[in-house]
């Protein structure tokens, strides 16, 4: 076997450390889509409640907020309804699905101390309502801890 002048090993090691973090990305990819959109929805809750801090310490500090920042935090605010509109699209068809989607709203209820009772009604209902649908996991609710009342 001839091995063209090109094809060296340092060439070879080249194409794999240039790949290899690519090749890594795509296998670290969740393959349920439902725990990909879980990521994404609190990453969008995490920024615009970080968001919300700074626009109340600047509220404290009797500063006045920019038109760019308010902006910005409407741009949070509508990534944040997105997100949240295309987690509540999928249906948990994996034990591993459902119990996220039921992690993630205990997690929304627990961030919500001041209003945890109107926050487990809520929660507990659109969990009613995604296990409802048809092909949808069973709820593990019955292994998990009831969301806070």
């Amino acid at each position: 076997m001839v091995i063209p002048s090109a094809l060296t090993r340092r060439a070879l090691f080249g194409v794999a450390a240039l790949l290899g973090p690519l090749l890594r990305s795509g296998a670290a990819m969740p393959a349920d889509p439902l725990l990909a959109a879980i990521r994404i929805t609190e990453a969008a809750d995490a920024a615009y409640r970080v968001s919300g801090f700074v626009s109340q310490s600047q509220i404290v500090a009797q500063a006045s907020l920019s038109a760019e920042w308010r902006a910005h935090r409407e741009r949070l605010a509508q990534a944040r309804y997105v997100a949240r509109t295309n987690l509540h699209a999928l249906t948990p068809t994996t034990q591993a699905g459902a119990r996220a989607l039921v992690r993630y709203y205990a997690d929304r209820v627990a961030a919500h101390p001041t209003n945890v009772r109107g926050a487990s009604r809520a929660a507990q209902k659109r969990l009613r309502e995604v296990f409802a649908r048809p092909g949808a996991w069973l709820p593990p609710l019955t292994h998990h801890p009831p969301l806070p009342s």
